[in-house]
């Protein structure tokens, strides 16, 4: 079926950067002329202007050169709601919906354009504002009772009238509802070229590897004024103003945050502390991105072999020292479930191996002989593996490993953790919901330790420690909410999502 579009000679197209005007449109297609090159004009079929709005360097603005969208583009600071500061954009919605309640109840004869119809309908047009923008009683999440709502008070009739003619006036464009507060105040400029100049210097004497206090930078730079206003006077040029310390303040505060940082802590750490961050990479299905990693327990415990301390005598028992196991887990970054966990007494490629193959099978018998009530049954074909570029990850038996399952490795660059961030939200759950529950713990620094002894109460053998972690992972982990997957536990989001193994078998066949 051929679409037929309906263009007015007011409307603006802009496709690959050339603007164009509509001048006659029929069944056919339409005849366009190009703005500024007046003559020169190209007809399109209505498939080809299809296959034009298409493209994703194509722009229709409707009306774009009627006379009352001219006169706001000309008053107001922007003709894109979304360009707008928060604040203001909510503000323009709230008129919006002011204007549609009053329109709709005027077409229903519940409210007329007189100041005492206006009064009689007042509650009900604030009620229904309330619920058009979704705030006061309206709002999605109640308060709790006794809680103080925050309600925007309706305009006087004088000034609803006004929006409303405005609103009309557009064409029903919400842009004649932006406020016009920017045309407001003293456009003059405050200061001379030679003090604008002066004033950021600032940002200079700030931005240096001494990290001057903003005290010293704008004292520093006031004396500039001063130096630069005797010279001025000896040469019987003007003297400049000296601004006041608010005012270089506030010419510090426009300064590059990232430029300020680079310029006092060096480029590395600039980098660091304005990194961009994102919600991750985005999946679609279990398994397609698997992420691995290692991490050293929080918690101090007896280093004893699984299943030989009961038979060792107590004199043995006393020479085992304690420390600190490593743990490798993979998550699935889909579905955040744990895939596979192992305890290991140091980073080796063998105990990463054992744990990449926890991943394809099904782990509920180890649920089950740790007394977890419920299944441990996810397991897979990982299409692609994420580790840091740690020795037993980077090891030949561990990408042979890999390679073998015909997995693809990925190793993002060291340093950059967030690369990774599902394992690492993992670890940092863990340690702030299971390791304070743990005797022999040591925090995650020196400092938060303090003097906590963790030495002397470490009483955890490996057998404890791996069913404590086995507990926690399959009976509250996998079934507590998680906030990225709103608020739903990871067992119920990718509960019937695991193929079995017959198909994961007939898949890499």
């Amino acid at each position: 079926m051929t679409i037929r579009f309906r263009f007015s000679k007011s409307d603006l197209i802009t496709a690959a950067g050339v603007a164009m005007r509509p001048l006659e449109i029929d069944d056919k297609g339409g005849l366009f002329e190009r703005l500024g090159q007046p003559g020169i004009t190209e007809r399109l079929t209505h498939e080809e202007l299809a296959d034009l709005l298409r493209q994703p360097d194509t722009a229709y603005i409707a009306g774009y050169f009627d006379r009352a969208k001219q006169d706001l583009r000309g008053r107001k600071p922007t003709d894109i709601i979304n360009g707008l500061a928060q604040d203001v954009r909510r503000l323009v919605i709230w008129r919006r919906a002011v204007c549609d309640a009053f329109l709709a109840f005027e077409a229903a004869g519940e409210i007329n354009r007189t100041h005492a119809g206006y009064a009689e309908g007042r509650a009900k047009l604030s009620c229904e504002v309330e619920r058009r923008v979704g705030e006061g009683m309206a709002a999605a999440k109640l308060a709790r009772p006794g809680a103080e709502i925050i309600m925007r008070q309706l305009p006087g009739s004088r000034t609803a009238f006004q929006w409303v003619r405005d609103y009309e006036g557009a064409g029903y464009s919400a842009v004649a509802l932006i406020p016009e507060t920017h045309r407001c105040g003293n456009r003059i400029p405050r200061w001379c070229h030679h003090s604008e100049a002066l004033m950021n210097q600032v940002i200079e004497i700030y931005a240096v590897t001494q990290r001057p206090t903003k005290a010293a930078a704008v004292a520093d730079t006031r004396q500039l004024f001063v130096r630069e206003s005797k010279r001025r006077a000896a040469a019987g040029a003007p003297t400049l103003v000296v601004p006041s310390a608010a005012s270089l303040r506030r010419r510090l505060g426009l300064a590059d945050p990232y430029y300020v940082h680079a310029k006092r802590y060096g480029t590395a750490a600039a980098n660091a502390k304005f990194t961009l961050f994102e919600t991750g990479v985005d999946v679609t299905q279990p398994l397609e991105r698997v992420e691995m990693d290692e991490n050293r327990l929080d918690v101090i415990s007896l280093l004893t072999l699984s299943g030989i301390w009961d038979h060792l005598p107590p004199e043995r028992q006393e020479r085992f020292e304690a420390g600190r196991r490593w743990l490798y887990v993979a998550i699935d970054c889909a579905t955040r479930c744990i895939l596979s966990m192992r305890l290991a007494e140091t980073p080796n490629s063998s105990d990463a191996v054992r744990a990449l193959r926890d991943i394809f099978i099904a782990k509920t018998p180890m649920a089950r002989s740790a007394g977890c009530e419920s299944t441990w049954h996810h397991h897979g074909g990982v299409q692609a593996l994420v580790t840091d570029q740690g020795t037993a990850f980077t090891s030949d038996d561990f990408q042979g490993a890999v390679l073998s399952l015909g997995a693809t490795t990925l190793l993002p660059p060291a340093g950059k953790p967030w690369l990774r961030g599902h394992i690492e939200t993992f670890f940092r759950t863990y340690g702030h919901q299971l390791m304070p529950l743990l005797a022999g713990r040591t925090f995650f620094d020196t400092i938060q330790r303090g003097d906590y002894p963790s030495e002397q109460l470490a009483c955890l053998c490996d057998d404890d420690l791996i069913t404590i972690l086995l507990t926690y992972v399959v009976d509250i982990y996998h079934n507590q909410g998680h906030g990225s997957l709103g608020e739903k536990p990871p067992t119920r989001l990718g509960g019937d999502w695991w193929p079995s193994m017959e198909h994961l078998r007939s898949r890499t066949a």
